[in-house]
């Protein structure tokens, strides 16, 4: 292909992709949305209603959580030039774990905001695909019945549609208008920046799950133990609290401690879990043990080499931040101060 038709090519896809569907994406250098690549998030939107404004708030909110390590799909940097856009865009969105279609006035004038949104729909109608739709300064009624500015704008468009856009479109927006979702202009009073926080703990819970320790399926007789552990650790406190669980060995100590772990999850932004300290130090030494420790909470690469720099790294970078850590098999006051 000649450099010119490249070029008219590539226009052509960027066209398509602005006047229709997403921007989003968590970043990362080893994911790029192409192949068999898994996103966790695929945001689904009209770009001229919200792309510079809630859209791009909540991209950078998402990518900016500091916490565990989220993939969004975005098709302006994931289709390589010369793939095949539809097959691109659908894919992704069987390849993510969550859709969020950000439902603007002018979303279903979009052919490709209309066919994302009836992929989403059949991929949770048949499996377990997560849609938290975002009703943005429109009525979920409005979006259900095709009424009001939004029904007008969706008819005014259907002389560009497919045949198939124009019967499963009203379908794919009546399902999304039953699910529980956010109305823009009714939560915290139209306060925008609350509602981003809100998605992205949403996001975040929906996506713990993946983090889960794995617990051995019922046990029997740590429901007590887990009870009185977690009113410690519910009762509000101004400072970090710190708790600990000791016994003989062989007893469930780490199992209880794992379980509470995985009930707290949802509850905390950052979060680590430091098996075999003992050992690992041992084997490793300490500074190894704080150089996972940081580079879970903070996901950033770290190079500890002494004790007392970790320490001075950890009290600086993790002031202020809400992090659960779990410290398995401690067997000397040492670790616990380092």
């Amino acid at each position: 292909m000649d450099k010119g038709k490249i070029q008219r090519k590539r226009k052509r896809a960027q066209k398509e992709s602005t006047e229709g569907a997403s921007t989003s994406s968590f970043i990362s250098p080893k994911l790029t949305g192409q192949g068999d690549d898994a996103c966790d998030v695929f945001l689904s939107f009209k770009g001229s209603d919200t792309r510079k404004e809630f859209t791009d708030h909540l991209y950078n909110r998402l990518v900016n959580t500091g916490t565990v390590s989220i993939f969004v799909f975005k098709d302006d940097k994931s289709i390589p030039i010369g793939e095949d856009f539809s097959s691109q865009i659908l894919g992704a969105i069987s390849r993510s774990k969550i859709s969020i279609p950000i439902i603007s006035e002018n979303y279903a004038t979009s052919k490709w905001c209309l066919r994302e949104l009836i992929h989403m729909m059949d991929c949770k109608n048949g499996a377990s695909h997560i849609v938290l739709p975002i009703f943005y300064k429109v009525k979920p009624s409005d979006v259900r019945h095709l009424k009001g500015n939004f029904g007008d704008a969706f008819r005014s468009s259907q002389k560009y549609f497919d045949e198939k856009d124009i019967q499963e479109g009203p379908r794919a927006l009546r399902e999304v208008s039953d699910l529980h979702g956010w109305e823009s202009e009714k939560f915290a009073n139209g306060n925008e920046g609350e509602l981003v926080e809100e998605v992205v703990k949403k996001v975040l819970s929906k996506l713990q799950q993946d983090f889960q320790l794995d617990v051995t399926k019922h046990l029997v007789g740590f429901e007590d133990h887990v009870s009185k552990i977690r009113n410690w650790v519910d009762t509000p406190a101004s400072a970090a609290r710190m708790i600990g669980i000791y016994g003989m060995g062989g007893i469930g100590k780490t199992t209880l401690a794992k379980s509470i772990y995985n009930q707290l999850l949802d509850e905390f932004v950052h979060h680590s879990f430091l098996a075999n300290i003992r050992e690992t130090a041992q084997c490793n030494g300490i500074p190894y043990l704080q150089n996972q420790l940081i580079e879970e909470v903070l996901q950033i690469e770290c190079q500890i080499r002494n004790v007392d720099r970790g320490i001075s790294l950890i009290r600086s970078k993790f002031k202020g931040k809400k992090v659960i850590i779990l410290l398995d098999d401690i067997d000397n006051k040492k670790q616990l101060d380092a």
